[in-house]
């Protein structure tokens, strides 16, 4: 009986660490291919910090998220941490807020018609060939 229980645990052990690993890593096969996309936001030809970047695909799929650092350049996700965005054509939104010596107040940095999907006027493709975006923000 002795025998037995000294070598089960390690066996167990062993089986779980062989079913974590046979399980993580793998893709979802369900999930669409994504593309790799990088980008910089600007608003009067100035760089726009701290700005949540969403595109929406026209399509109706997820949609894509990204954060620009203090030079206005973002990485985009979907599914895993800078995993792209789906290709295909997709409406932007983009939202900045002012900051403060307080911190960041509820005052939009940039125009409101950037911050909602029906008013925004911007739209891009997402293809392969290009997945360096340039979203240049006006009055």
């Amino acid at each position: 009986m002795f025998c037995i229980d000294r070598f089960a645990k390690p066996v167990l052990i062993l089986l779980t660490l062989f079913l974590c690993v046979g399980c993580s890593g793998s893709k979802d096969e369900n999930l669409p291919d994504t593309v790799s996309v990088a980008g910089v936001v600007t608003y009067q030809g100035k760089p726009v910090p701290e700005a949540t970047i969403m595109l929406y695909p026209v399509k109706g799929r997820k949609p894509a998220s990204g954060r620009s650092d203090a030079a206005g350049k973002f990485t985009l996700t979907t599914f895993k941490k800078n995993d792209g965005a789906i290709p295909g054509e997709h409406k932007v939104t983009v939202n900045a807020y002012e900051s403060t010596p307080q911190g960041v107040s509820m005052k939009s940095a940039i125009p409101e018609k950037y911050t909602n999907q029906s008013s925004s006027p911007l739209k891009i493709t997402i293809t392969e060939a290009e997945p360096e975006l340039k979203l240049e923000l006006v009055d």
